[in-house]
């Protein structure tokens, strides 16, 4: 599905520019005209895709619209500075139907799907927590956010427009995301350390 591989590249792309609001390194209104740019393109694509789609079919393609909203919100929010407090709930609604998207993934055999929704539905979870209810996680969130960019969104997008999914792709991912969440664990492990230190 070269279409949906689309909407996942400039996806990661917002992600990665967000990543780096987090970190400093970007200007917000900067990142929220992209995040706007790219939740309007993923918008698109998918009702594109769903007209005429089957009902099986409808179901994949409906998943885009989670992601094209979340930047269409966070472009609005950052460019207009408004609270983010919305976000952050609507984050929290994203993360639940992830974890949905996960468990049809894994009932379907599809496993790698299954873990790559759980990596989103973690990362909303993050956006949640620090822009719904307010807790200081920039840190935490700027470096999921920036793994997850490239591990579930960039990457495979790029392999995909180039078709070479191949089983050594797999076995690089699979290596790639264990990795990944090795270090998620140490970052939430230094994270509680450094708030038990402050207080």
């Amino acid at each position: 599905m070269s279409v949906g591989n689309i909407s996942l590249l400039f996806g990661g792309v917002a992600l990665f520019i967000n990543s780096l609001v987090l970190f400093g390194k970007v200007d917000v209104k900067s990142a929220g005209v992209f995040s706007l740019f790219t939740g309007l393109l993923q918008t698109f694509i998918a009702t594109w895709l769903v007209i005429g789609a089957s009902s099986a079919e409808v179901f994949g393609y409906a998943s885009i619209y989670l992601f094209a909203f979340t930047y269409l919100y966070v472009g609005v929010t950052f460019l207009f500075n408004l609270d983010g407090r919305g976000v952050g709930w609507f984050s929290l609604f994203v993360s639940i139907s992830a974890v949905f998207y996960a468990t049809i993934s894994f009932t379907t055999g599809d496993v790698m799907g299954a873990v790559t929704w759980l990596f989103w539905s973690f990362l909303w979870g993050l956006f949640y927590v620090g822009m719904g209810l307010g807790r200081q996680i920039d840190g935490l969130t700027a470096r999921v956010a920036f793994v997850l960019a490239w591990l579930t969104l960039i990457i495979p997008a790029l392999f995909g427009l180039a078709n070479l999914m191949t089983p050594l792709y797999g076995v690089m991912w699979w290596a790639a995301s264990g990795t990944a969440i090795l270090y998620f664990g140490l970052t939430m492990w230094r994270q509680r350390r450094l708030v038990e230190v402050t207080h």
